[in-house]
Parts: C-alpha cells; sequence; structure tokens
C-alpha cells in the first residue's frame, strides 16, 4: 500500500486509499475483494497480491492507458 501512495504523491492524476474490508464489507463486495491486497483502479479491480515495485508501477501505468480519457 506504501507504493500506491507514493505514486499518488507523484501524480495528481493518483489517489490512494486503504479500505478495511471487514469494516467495509458492501464496498468491498461491490469491487469483488475476496483477498488482500486487491487493488481496484477507476472503480474495478484491477489485481490481486502483492508484487514487486517494478511490476506494481508497470500494471498502474497500463491501467492508465487503457482508461477512457477523462
Amino acid at each position: 500500500m506504501l507504493l500506491a501512495y507514493r505514486c499518488a504523491l507523484a501524480s495528481p492524476r493518483v489517489t490512494a486509499a486503504a479500505v478495511e474490508a471487514t469494516e467495509f464489507a458492501v464496498d468491498a463486495d461491490r469491487h469483488g475483494v475476496v483477498s488482500v491486497p486487491t487493488i481496484v483502479v477507476d472503480d474495478r479491480r484491477a489485481w490481486v497480491g502483492s508484487m514487486p515495485e517494478a511490476a506494481f508501477v508497470e500494471r498502474l501505468l497500463a491501467s492508465a492507458a487503457a482508461a477512457p480519457p477523462a
């Protein structure tokens, strides 16, 4: 999660938030969270599980490239 916050600090196009899935079960269900960490990008589940920093950034950039223009 720390890396997500670092990405948010580096770019105004990125926001990051940690949500306790057991306390916010409705939100967790809406995003299909079944294990942690689950990364949600643009209100859809993007990937599950921890990964090396380079892989995280690569997936984040790929998600941004696939997103419709704002």
